[in-house]
């Protein structure tokens, strides 16, 4: 679709569909609308793309590609399935394959890819040995593969005769990179460069893959061929920082980011990345400030944020201020996570417990930090309350109390889960060694470090 964007005949449409008026506007067909809704779309003027998209909708009322469009910007930008199945039923022909498609992704974001697999397996049914759509296979393949559903994208690839095609070759890649097939994967990326060598979308590709398999410096090598494409390519600019990252080049990674960060000005990750880049850098306050501006896009559009990013963001902010040694407005941090979680967990309680257990300790860690035990004591009995006893929870509680130096209490804990409870949690086993050792239980540390090493072995068989 970028060549397609490039192309004379798409810029001639642009053109045409630029300089209209009202009364030509029924020149252009759905797909010049979709088409030039998804363009404004990838260059990020989403203002200009769902003008695109409402002209269509006004002249071709239930047509499949603008409404397509809309129910995926409902479903990808805003994160609501629910709006998103909403104006997919406004389709009038629910037998159009790209209807099928579009409720098969809606399935799938929403965490039902064995739905929507199931779905898709009676719509092929429907569809099969009909010319109208043999490509099925390919399309569902490259579908799953998008959402990372490598096991489902196998098995309709292994549907499709269109070996020859180039979006079958890309597949195949992505899911043999993802069944860790790295060289093979590489190898198939290599003939689509040798056969093209000016496209990013492949340069990206390779990167990735071999970023998965370890080969950094390769990957940001290839990073840097679709650069030199595309100065502005916003997939290689990430693939390159994170590389960079990883070989702990921040400040190259950081130029990176922030070049990223103005090309994508309304990007959640825009600011989260520079944070993180900083922040390694100790530059805390700095760091604060950049996740301060991410929360403001949260804040300000909060259908296109999940509210699992915000609190991700806020538990950084958290995190710094209390390095900062601003514990007040750390604890108040905590406090907006806990409400946001009440907010939208309210019918799932265990997994609200769970969630609400991990502010508590974060709260007793701070009272641990300003040496008031008795109350980070507190913390930590509501933390055991909300999470049901989960033992993980004691762990990192004593966790917490050890590295803040409150080793006895730490040992106390950990004695009781171990000793009395009966749990040998893995985090818990080490950190009551480290105990034992500080404490001088030599005895006690003997029996630890053998039931260390048993569970290592019986995990090694």
């Amino acid at each position: 679709m970028d060549n397609y964007y490039k192309s004379k005949e798409f810029k001639e449409i642009l053109e045409q569909y630029e300089n209209l008026h009202d009364s030509e506007q029924t020149l252009l067909s759905t797909e010049d609308y979709s088409d030039i809704a998804q363009y404004y779309h990838e260059q990020a003027d989403d203002k200009k793309a769902l003008e695109a998209i409402h002209v269509a909708l006004s002249l071709y009322p239930g047509s499949v590609g603008p409404t397509s469009f809309l129910a995926r910007y409902a479903l990808l930008e805003e994160h609501d399935v629910d709006k998103a199945s909403n104006i997919a039923d406004g389709i009038t022909d629910k037998n159009d394959p790209d209807y099928v498609l579009l409720m098969a992704e809606i399935m799938i974001v929403d965490g039902r890819a064995d739905e929507a697999d199931s779905y898709l397996d009676e719509a092929y049914d429907f569809f099969y040995d009909d010319d109208y759509y043999d490509d099925m296979p390919l399309d569902v393949a490259v579908l799953f593969t998008d959402y990372d559903e490598v096991e489902y994208a196998d098995k309709w690839l292994q549907r499709s005769d269109e070996t020859d095609e180039i979006d079958y070759i890309v597949t195949k890649a992505k899911i043999l990179a993802g069944q860790g097939k790295i060289n093979e994967s590489e190898e198939l990326i290599n003939k689509l460069i040798n056969a093209d060598p000016y496209s990013t979308e492949y340069w990206d590709l390779l990167a990735v893959v071999q970023s998965m398999g370890g080969k950094t410096s390769d990957s940001i090598t290839s990073s840097d061929y679709a650069l030199a494409i595309d100065p502005d390519d916003r997939d290689a600019l990430l693939n390159k920082a994170k590389g960079l990252m990883s070989l702990e080049n921040y400040t190259e990674a950081e130029k990176l980011f922030r070049k990223y960060a103005k090309l994508e000005p309304n990007k959640l990750n825009s600011y989260t990345l520079i944070a993180f880049s900083v922040m390694v850098q100790n530059r805390p306050q700095e760091a604060l400030l950049y996740f301060e501006k991410a929360l403001e896009i949260c804040e300000k559009e909060p259908k296109a944020c999940r509210w699992g990013d915000m609190v991700d963001v806020i538990y950084q902010m958290a995190y710094l201020e209390n390095t900062l040694s601003h514990f007040s407005k750390s604890r108040e941090l905590l406090n907006r996570i806990a409400e946001i979680e009440k907010d939208n967990l309210s019918d799932n309680l265990d997994e609200l417990g769970r969630r609400l257990a991990e502010v508590d300790c974060g709260q007793g860690y701070l009272c641990l930090e300003e040496n008031k035990l008795d109350e980070a004591i507190d913390w930590f009995d509501q933390a055991v309350n909300d999470s049901n006893g989960d033992p993980h929870i004691y762990s990192r509680i004593a966790g917490a109390a050890y590295e803040s130096g409150f080793v006895q209490y730490a040992y106390n804990i950990l004695h009781e889960l171990l000793f009395n409870i009966g749990v040998e949690e893995p985090l818990g086993m080490k950190y009551l060694a480290l105990c034992c050792k500080h404490l001088g239980k030599e005895d006690e540390l003997k029996c630890i470090e053998e039931k260390i090493e048993k569970n290592k072995k019986s995990q090694e068989i």
